[in-house]
C-alpha cells in the first residue's frame, strides 16, 4: 500500500483523480470516449525484501511485493454543474509472474459539483480517511489499526469545503447472501467523519458502527465458533500539524468489543506520528499504545515504526522501515526494504 499523506489529502478532493504521473488521453486526441471525457491510465511497481518474524519468534527473510497496482480512471463532464467520474484499481505482484491482476483495490463510480461528491462501489473508509490516515504513516511497517467497516458495497457523500470545515458519511450494505450464513437478513452500517483543515493543521472526529461488519473472531484472534454481525462502535478523534518541514499527527480511538472478548468491553488506541522532509528524503515514525480494557488474557502493548524514503527521481523513490509490535515472542516485528516505480 502506498503510504498515505493525511494534510494534502484532507485539503485536495478525496479518491477524484489519479496520481500526477497518469498517462492522459482525451476526446479531442482522438480517443473513443463521448465529448468533455478525459481517461488515465496509471500504475505502480513495488517489490521490497522483508524479513519477519513468526509466530516463534524465528525470522524469515522473502522477495516480496507491496502491492503493485494498474489503475483506469474517467472523468466526464455531464453539464457546467456535474462531473461524473470512475475508478478501476488492481492489485498483482511484481515477484510473481502467476498471480495476474488477482485483486481489486478499489472500484467504484461517483459525480461531484458544487454539491459535494456522491460515489458508491469499493473505495477506503471515510473513518479511515481522516482518523486512522492520520498516523498511519509507513508503506508496510503499519502500527496496528482499530475496527472499522468493511470497503465493500458502499455508497458516501462528501460534502464541499465551507472555508475549512468539511464531513463526509458512507453507508455499507450487505445483502442476505453476503452476510453470515445463520443470519438471513439485510444489514446497514454507518459511518461519519470530519472537521476542520487550516492552512498547516487539522482536527477530525470519526464515528463506525460496524453493523454490517461480520466477523468469526474475537479481537485477539481467538474463535468464537460462527459468523456473527459485529454491530460494536468504534470512534476517534485525531489532529495534524505542520511547521516548516515537519509535519505530526496524533490520534486517539476506542474499539469497543464483542460481548466475551479476552480484551475486555473496549480497546483504546493512542498515537503519535512525525514526518520530517529534507529535499527528496523522508523521514518518519510512529508509536502507538494499545489498551485493552481487560489485560487478564490480552496484554497492553506499545508498538514502533521508523522509516525513511528517498525519491532517487519523480518516478523512483526507494524506502526502508522497521516495525516493533511488543507481541510475544516479537511475533510480526520486521525490517524491510523497497522500490516504488510510479506511471
Amino acid at each position: 500500500m502506498t503510504r498515505k499523506q493525511l494534510l494534502s489529502a484532507a485539503i485536495a478532493a478525496t479518491l477524484a483523480a489519479p496520481g500526477a504521473q497518469a498517462l492522459e488521453f482525451t476526446a479531442d486526441e482522438g480517443l473513443s470516449l463521448a465529448e468533455n471525457t478525459t481517461f488515465n491510465l496509471y500504475g505502480t511497481v513495488e517489490p521490497k525484501v522483508i524479513s519477519e518474524k513468526n509466530e516463534d519468534g524465528d525470522a524469515s527473510t522473502e522477495l516480496d511485493d507491496e502491492d503493485s497496482t494498474l489503475g483506469f480512471a474517467f472523468e466526464t463532464r455531464v453539464s457546467n454543474a456535474v462531473t461524473a467520474f470512475g475508478q478501476v484499481e488492481l492489485e498483482y505482484s511484481s515477484d510473481d509472474n502467476g498471480g495476474g491482476l488477482d485483486n481489486q483495490d478499489s472500484a467504484f463510480l461517483g459525480v461531484k459539483g458544487d454539491f459535494g461528491k456522491v460515489q458508491a462501489g469499493n473505495f477506503d473508509s471515510v473513518y479511515e480517511d481522516l482518523i486512522i490516515d492520520a498516523t498511519e504513516v509507513a508503506e508496510d511497517a503499519e502500527i496496528s489499526d482499530e475496527a472499522f467497516a468493511g470497503e465493500n458495497n458502499q455508497i458516501a457523500y462528501y460534502s464541499p469545503d465551507w472555508n475549512g470545515f468539511s464531513f463526509r458519511t458512507q453507508a455499507r450494505i450487505q445483502g442476505r447472501d453476503e452476510g453470515p450464513a445463520n443470519e438471513d437478513s439485510n444489514e446497514v452500517g454507518l459511518s461519519i467523519a470530519g472537521g476542520y483543515t487550516g492552512d498547516s493543521w487539522g482536527l477530525y472526529a470519526g464515528y463506525d458502527d460496524r453493523k454490517a461488519d461480520s466477523t468469526d473472531e474475537y479481537s485477539d484472534g481467538s474463535a468464537i465458533g460462527n459468523d456473527i454481525y459485529v454491530g460494536e462502535n468504534t470512534y476517534g478523534v485525531s489532529g495534524i500539524y505542520g511547521i516548516g518541514q515537519l509535519e505530526f499527527g496524533a490520534k486517539y480511538s476506542i474499539q469497543e468489543n464483542l460481548d466475551n472478548d479476552p480484551a475486555g468491553d473496549e480497546t483504546t488506541f493512542t498515537a503519535l506520528r512525525g514526518t520530517f522532509t529534507q529535499g527528496r528524503t523522508e523521514y518518519y515514525g510512529a508509536a502507538q499504545r494499545v489498551s485493552p480494557d481487560d489485560e487478564t488474557t490480552v496484554k497492553e502493548r506499545d508498538e514502533f515504526t521508523l522509516g525513511v524514503s528517498h525519491q532517487l527521481y519523480e518516478p523512483l523513490s526507494l524506502w526502508a522501515e522497521a516495525g516493533w509490535y511488543d507481541r510475544e515472542n516479537d511475533e510480526g516485528d520486521n525490517v524491510m526494504v523497497g522500490a516504488i516505480f510510479s506511471f
